[in-house]
């Protein structure tokens, strides 16, 4: 937390002290996220596009400083341009230089275009599995996205990552939304593939996108492929809870809600909280029930 302040407090004199093409600065609303780690990440990239937009490529040997507030420990802004180029990488500027539009994960998540496509869109957030700083160990990776315009007029991607950030609702939210709006331009079987595929974003952090009819019938579940064209709603948690018909029943007056019951993680047997988030989606004529969820720490 007393990085995440002084990046605030340094990055105010900073931009009050450099001149300046855009007066106004962006905050971000911090409010829809929970975590402290995640307000960082998100305030270190806002800071970033702040003073690019002041500076331009002036800005960036800047985020090369070690023990700055831009790089320190394995907390690092990279810069790249909207194709693909790479121009700042602190934690080796060899690296610096190269287009790096292909990059892929361990699992052959295309991120190198998620990245862009997220830049192209303003900002969000991209999640992936990637080895811990000098070693082997995969973890999940969460990088926040943002677009910045220096003065020149040319954009840049810039971007700041951490390993392990506990899920958010929101990012839980975002995903459903995103999904149910895949449905709606894609049609179910594209959709579906999508939702299945472990090279795609709707499978991040332990989480994944599932679709149901409104009756129940499971239609989409990559981590429990057993259920799919099986009727769930009977389903009940260690507690006794039909937390699906609960869930179906809320939908009857509501576009969307969230649920929450008590569920093995998986390669678990023991319960764990659970919430999960639900929308309604029309395709085609055809009511379907959208979601996704995680496990509470």
């Amino acid at each position: 937390m007393k990085n995440f302040l002084a990046i605030v407090v340094v990055l105010s004199m900073i931009i009050s002290c450099t001149p300046a093409h855009k007066t106004e600065k962006i905050v971000p609303d911090l409010s829809v996220y929970e975590y402290d780690l995640t307000k960082e990440v998100v305030q270190l990239v806002y800071d970033a596009v702040a003073v690019i937009e002041a500076r331009g490529e002036k800005a960036f040997p800047d985020f090369r400083e070690k023990d700055s507030i831009w790089f320190y420990g394995d907390n690092y802004v990279f810069v790249w341009g909207l194709d693909g180029m790479r121009y700042v990488y602190p934690p080796d500027i060899s690296g610096e230089g190269k287009n790096m539009l292909e990059l892929q994960d361990v699992n052959g998540k295309p991120i190198g275009k998620m990245f862009l496509e997220t830049a192209t869109t303003g900002e969000g957030w991209v999640f992936y599995e990637w080895n811990l700083p000098g070693s082997d160990i995969l973890e999940w990776k969460s990088t926040f996205i943002r677009k910045a315009v220096a003065p020149s007029g040319k954009e840049f991607l810039v971007g700041s990552g951490k390993y392990n950030i506990p899920v958010e609702k929101i990012f839980v939210e975002n995903i459903v939304k995103e999904a149910a709006a895949v449905l709606h331009k894609e049609g179910k079987e594209a959709a579906f593939a999508r939702f299945n595929a472990i090279t795609d974003k709707f499978i991040f952090l332990d989480s994944y996108v599932f679709v149901k009819t409104d009756a129940g019938v499971e239609l989409v579940n990559p981590f429990s492929p057993e259920l799919v064209g099986k009727d769930i709603s009977d389903l009940q948690d260690a507690n006794g809870k039909y937390f699906v018909r609960d869930e179906l029943e809320l939908l009857k007056a509501n576009d969307n809600c969230w649920m929450e019951y008590v569920w093995p993680k998986p390669g678990e047997k023991e319960p764990s909280q659970k919430l999960v988030y639900v929308e309604k989606v029309d395709v085609a004529g055809e009511k379907l029930v959208v979601g996704a969820g995680y496990f509470s720490r």
